[in-house]
């Protein structure tokens, strides 16, 4: 009997403390609440960490999992935000039931990350907390593996949830793997014309969907390139003369065979500038070797690539790829070099690239693209020809150089011109050099330029006037 009395009242102390919060936990979460404003590690121009997001570090440091569920009850935004987020880090094993009531309440909180301050859904906040641990925590590989689960686990949460909409179903279904479980849902959400969703059906790639797939018309053009059956063909040709989005020239580019690539030549030549970006991009991403010819072609004919179609150019097909680069430079319309999914800031990686495989399979060719490109090109770009020029000693280009030091120019360009024709250490190109600098010295005589350029001419032993 004493036996049983102990048992009961340790269960009524660990129900009790499991339904309090500790004072020095309260005391944190009074301070929090103060702020409207949920603030990340990073904020301000500076980068600096804000005294808030230190007391959440202290709260997910001190505090109990039971103590952050009983947080996630309080009326303060700011609070159930740090709360989630603090269980998220601590690992709590039914991650994917905190999401249900932020869904359903759509409650949203004022966040700020760097200099940005943007209202969230406490949703949206906790789903990419747990989404990019990877990014936020040191983990191991079973830890990885434990968020990578749950991920999965809140995508089928929020997926089957009736009240999910909008941006995080849209992100859910992205992401989510192809799960039987949630079949008949994506199902339903599909013929509810939702694009995410007609992409996950497609994903499962299962035949009893394709005449829903067809019955949904151009919805469905996108989802063909995750199921590129031959029982779409027929469909797809149906647009063949009308349309010219990405959605169509990914569908088709997926198949991969000979019948794709006549198809893709045929409507190219009837592309503006806009659907020949959208026919490249759709190129690259289902690249393969029958696709390699259309790739050069448009380079050649519009100067459109980007980084990750330059390098399978050129590790594939090195010295045609040469050939067409050349072909792309000395044509007289303007780069234009693209970037793609993940390649953001990429654009100033492509001129040196085509360059350096242009220097090593034609390297005859270099002169005219260079003195071509002098006159045209600006920035970056005229910077990567300009150190070709100074890495080969190319003293041909000079009068090129001179010729477009007369026109009105950036100081940056000017900078960069000016040091080329240094390099030369040539007398007569030096005294040319510097009757047109002190003519066009308002293009460059200002600022910090001033002092580089007086800096650059002492060093090479010449004076203005």
């Amino acid at each position: 009997m004493r036996q049983l009395i102990i048992i009961c009242f340790i269960i009524l102390m660990t129900s009790c403390r499991s339904s309090t919060i500790r004072p020095e936990i309260e005391k944190l979460v009074q301070q929090i609440e103060k702020s409207n404003t949920l603030k990340y590690d990073h904020v301000g121009l500076d980068g600096h960490t804000p005294v808030l997001y230190k007391s959440f570090i202290k709260l997910r440091d001190k505090a109990t999992n039971e103590e952050l569920l009983l947080l996630l009850k309080r009326k303060n935004s700011v609070v159930k935000g740090y709360a989630s987020m603090a269980l998220a880090d601590k690992k709590y094993p039914k991650l994917y039931e905190i999401i249900t009531p932020f869904i359903e309440s759509r409650e949203i909180v004022e966040t700020q990350k760097s200099d940005m301050e943007t209202k969230e859904e406490l949703a949206e906040v906790f789903y990419f907390w747990v989404y990019y641990q990877n990014n936020i925590n040191k983990l191991s590989s079973k830890d990885s593996l434990f968020f990578m689960k749950q991920s999965q686990k809140i995508d089928s949460v929020i997926i089957c949830s009736n009240k999910s909409t909008g941006f995080l179903l849209e992100v859910a279904l992205e992401n989510t793997n192809v799960n039987t479980s949630i079949y008949l849902r994506v199902k339903e959400l599909a013929l509810k014309k939702n694009k995410y969703a007609i992409i996950t059906l497609a994903k499962y790639k299962k035949q009893e969907d394709i005449p829903l797939l067809i019955g949904l018309g151009e919805n469905s053009l996108l989802a063909i390139s995750y199921f590129p059956d031959k029982a779409f063909w027929n469909f797809l040709l149906k647009y063949k003369e009308s349309k010219r989005s990405l959605d169509y020239f990914m569908a088709i580019a997926s198949y991969k065979n000979k019948k794709a690539e006549e198809l893709l030549n045929k409507i190219y030549p009837t592309c503006d500038s806009i659907a020949i970006i959208s026919l490249d991009e759709a190129l690259i991403h289902n690249y393969c070797i029958i696709y390699q010819d259309l790739i050069l072609k448009i380079w050649v004919d519009s100067k459109t690539i980007d980084l990750s179609g330059a390098i399978k150019l050129i590790n594939e097909c090195p010295n045609k790829s040469s050939l067409s680069f050349a072909k792309g430079l000395l044509n007289n319309k303007a780069n234009n070099f693209l970037e793609f999914d993940s390649n953001y800031g990429t654009k100033d990686s492509i001129m040196p690239l085509l360059l350096k495989n242009i220097a090593k399979y034609n390297k005859g060719l270099l002169l005219n693209i260079c003195n071509k490109n002098i006159a045209t090109t600006e920035f970056m770009d005229l910077a990567s020809i300009l150190d070709l020029i100074k890495k080969n000693h190319i003293i041909e280009t000079k009068q090129s150089l001179l010729n477009r030091l007369t026109t009105q120019n950036y100081p940056f360009d000017i900078f960069q011109i000016t040091e080329t024709l240094l390099s030369f250490k040539d007398l007569k190109t030096n005294k040319k050099l510097l009757v047109i600098l002190n003519q066009n010295k308002k293009d460059w005589d200002r600022g910090n330029w001033s002092e580089a350029f007086r800096k650059l001419l002492t060093d090479n032993k010449l004076e203005l006037n």
